[in-house]
């Protein structure tokens, strides 16, 4: 599947999806229709921490975080279920953070996919194996 779906909050365009989050077992998102760049950088998906309270999600364990000047050394890991775009709805372990402004789809998501950037045309490719 082919999208040309871009982040411009940066000086260089990034690749990104439209993604909803959901509880386990729960078919209401909490978070829908939110464009979420994907972060080679970052090895689990993090969420902006406005989210945590309309998520009621429970922390199923612990990780050290450092990010843009936040440091926690027991930053609480949830599991959420992640849909983006047509893809199959993955079960991954989220963050939720005050230094993140949009939703960052981490390795721990991608590592699903098959992806090709195609920089200069901006055309994202991914595909389920």
């Amino acid at each position: 599947m082919k999208h040309n779906y871009y982040s411009q909050d940066s000086e260089e365009p990034r690749p990104a999806l439209y993604i909803e989050l959901t509880r386990p077992g729960d078919d209401k998102p909490f978070l829908k229709d939110r464009l979420a760049p994907l972060d080679t950088g970052a090895s689990l998906t993090a969420i902006p921490i406005e989210y945590q309270d309309s998520a009621g999600l429970r922390a199923h364990d612990y990780t050290e975080i450092i990010h843009g000047g936040y440091h926690n050394p027991r930053c609480p890991k949830y599991l959420a279920e992640v849909t983006a775009e047509e893809y199959k709805p993955r079960t991954v372990e989220i963050v939720f953070l005050p230094t993140v402004h949009q939703p960052l789809i981490g390795r721990n998501l991608m590592k699903y996919w098959h992806t090709t950037l195609k920089g200069p045309e901006q055309i994202l490719e991914i595909a389920e194996p």
